[in-house]
């Protein structure tokens, strides 16, 4: 049974799992970075978070709130960070020094590669033996801060892929996590539900193709009911089936993007992307964003994009619709996001032939 866990992070996702847990039954710890201690200021105090919206609601007492990383692990069950992807491999570099043997993480969300990414720095630092590492694809809310220590669920996740490095103990990870998420289903490995993570897909070129507008309204901007136009769509499912051609090169279950909102519980069955979105209960209140500084550009370009159109170019596989949303992105915040971003060299998978990276995939390093 897991009872004790620790939630590091201190964004939307966070305050949604350290509140439904805690209804759940669940003794929580949220850990926030020092530089953010700002932000839970008035937690701190209270160590009380609002849950309102779908699932639980009520006053959830929060075990502990620290800022204190090896006081929030010691003891606990699970680790669960619901960071962003640039995040990680901070977090990862934060946490080596008390990491200990027999540790489990699961990362909610693992974006794109990031329980490779964070093994590959545990390993650097000699502190990836007897640690274990899970992701869930996405994060499992939909979820709003309401207010300094208050959140609003939109909708709990009806499908997390889920997959542990190494996925020789997927199984142990699966029977673990299911007890607090039922909605994951296990795929064969990290990879695989690293490649289902829908942001790279719906968020970047959106952005770029709405930046003027973006810039102009002064925060009045709806991303998928205003940004999301018929032609907005196309682009974002040419970028999907660039992705599903990864896929398939790995033997992984090409599961578009239409047919993946739908099972999350996102969006309706339509016949075009377009009209999913549009009709979609959870995406169409969702205001924002309010300027090109924002996560959907400056997360999901540089830490799946790019790793995306990585791993493509090792596998021979063109990827000309995401490199021009990653050019453009670039351009659009001055900064060189081929640079910057991951690549499989930052998911430890590079000079690997497909074989190679499935064996690694399986039994991790050694």
């Amino acid at each position: 049974m897991i009872k004790k866990i620790a939630i590091i992070g201190v964004g939307n996702g966070a305050f949604a799992a350290a509140a439904d847990l805690t209804l759940a039954g669940h003794e929580i710890t949220l850990h926030a970075n020092e530089k953010y201690k700002e932000r839970i200021s008035e937690l701190l105090q209270t160590k009380t978070i609002n849950l309102t919206g779908v699932g639980r609601t009520g006053e959830a007492s929060i075990h502990k709130v620290t800022t204190n990383l090896e006081e929030a692990i010691d003891g606990v069950d699970l680790i669960m960070p619901v960071l962003p992807a640039y995040g990680l491999k901070t977090f990862a570099e934060n946490i080596a020094p008390h990491i200990k043997k027999g540790d489990r993480i699961v990362l909610a969300p693992g974006s794109t590669g990031g329980a490779l990414i964070m093994a590959k720095v545990l390993k650097e630092k000699g502190k990836l033996e007897g640690v274990k590492i899970a992701e869930m694809h996405t994060l499992p809310y939909a979820a709003r801060k309401t207010g300094p220590t208050s959140v609003k669920i939109f909708l709990e996740c009806k499908k997390l892929y889920f997959a542990a490095f190494p996925s020789k103990y997927n199984q142990e990870m699966y029977g673990m996590a299911k007890e607090l998420y039922p909605a994951i289903e296990l795929v064969s490995d990290v990879l695989e539900s690293s490649l289902n993570n829908g942001n790279p897909v719906s968020h970047p070129a959106p952005v770029v193709l709405n930046a003027g507008k973006i810039q102009y309204s002064n925060g009045e901007h709806y991303h998928y009911r205003e940004g999301i136009t018929p032609s907005v769509a196309r682009v974002n499912e040419k970028i999907d089936n660039e992705r599903i051609d990864i896929c398939k090169k790995f033997g992984y279950n090409p599961i578009n993007v239409k047919d993946r909102l739908f099972s999350m519980g996102y969006a309706p069955k339509r016949e075009t992307l377009y009209e999913c979105y549009r009709d979609s209960e959870a995406f169409s209140p969702l205001k924002g964003p309010k300027d090109l500084n924002d996560r959907y550009l400056t997360e999901d370009t540089p830490c799946s994009l790019v790793a995306l159109s990585s791993l493509g170019k090792a596998l021979g596989i063109d990827t000309p619709v995401m490199d021009s949303v990653i050019t453009l992105a670039s351009a659009l915040v001055d900064e060189n996001y081929w640079e910057t971003g991951y690549t499989v060299e930052d998911l430890g998978l590079e000079d690997m032939s497909i074989e190679e990276v499935k064996e690694f995939l399986y039994n991790g390093y050694q």
